[in-house]
């Protein structure tokens, strides 16, 4: 399936609902990340290769990981 075609089902299925904001195909790739990562404990390594991102930092700002989740992990606050 082409992602220009996931896009327009995405968008279809989001006008039908009256949702609003711009929801596409990305997005439904980035909420999956965020999911693996925060609901089922998926690394940030395993997520790179899936994303096929070159490096670690890449996929962090893709995710949105603030740098103060990362500081919270060393304060142990999660």
């Amino acid at each position: 399936m082409k992602a220009n075609y996931v896009n327009k089902l995405v968008k279809k299925w989001c006008a039908k609902l009256n949702l609003k904001g711009n929801y596409g195909s990305h997005t439904l790739r980035k909420t999956f990340g965020y999911q693996q990562r925060v609901a089922f404990g998926v690394d940030i390594p395993t997520l790179m290769e899936i994303f096929n991102h070159s490096n670690q930092a890449q996929t962090l700002e893709y995710l949105c990981i603030q740098p103060e989740e990362i500081k919270n992990v060393y304060l142990n606050e999660l």
